[in-house]
């Protein structure tokens, strides 16, 4: 399995698994326009996937915020992996293989990363995922977001 920058042929595997895995992304026309959108918006969006076999298994979106600051805040916006391919590690991998190319392109730029967002549902079982690949604490909880109450987590790398 290769972690790897998504490209244009990358984007219709990720619409597949985004409406797969998303309740507001069900409708395929909608998860098209989204993915679309995101990707245009490189580099504030920066989308990776997981390849097997030249099978899209999963991916991951990053999105800075705040503008291109020199000590940067990103996102972990969404991270899905298609239902056959679930319970393989693949979350992980997307994690730890994408994030130090969201590094290498801020020390290009003169930045470095001073800390990682993630939103995700108070009953969401990825929390766990969150915290042990990037040490992310729940920061706070927001009632009644979207599908119902959702917290907000935070990792400060140190290096």
């Amino acid at each position: 399995m290769q972690i790897k920058k998504a490209t244009k042929k990358y984007l219709n595997g990720i619409v597949k698994i985004a409406s797969e895995n998303f309740s507001g992304l069900k409708d395929k026309n909608n998860a098209k326009k989204w993915v679309r959108c995101n990707f245009s918006a490189f580099p504030r969006t920066q989308y990776f996937v997981a390849e097997e076999n030249k099978e899209i298994c999963g991916y991951i979106l990053w999105i800075e915020k705040g503008g291109f600051r020199n000590e940067s805040v990103f996102e972990l916006e969404q991270i899905a992996v298609g239902k056959k391919f679930q319970g393989q590690g693949i979350g992980t991998k997307l994690i730890t293989e994408s994030l130090p190319e969201i590094k290498k392109y801020l020390k290009k730029r003169g930045a470095v990363l001073k800390a990682i967002e993630v939103t995700t549902g108070t009953d969401n079982k990825a929390q766990s995922l969150y915290k042990k690949t990037l040490g992310a604490e729940i920061e706070c909880v927001v009632k009644n977001l979207f599908r119902g109450d959702e917290v907000i987590m935070i990792a400060r790398p140190n290096d």
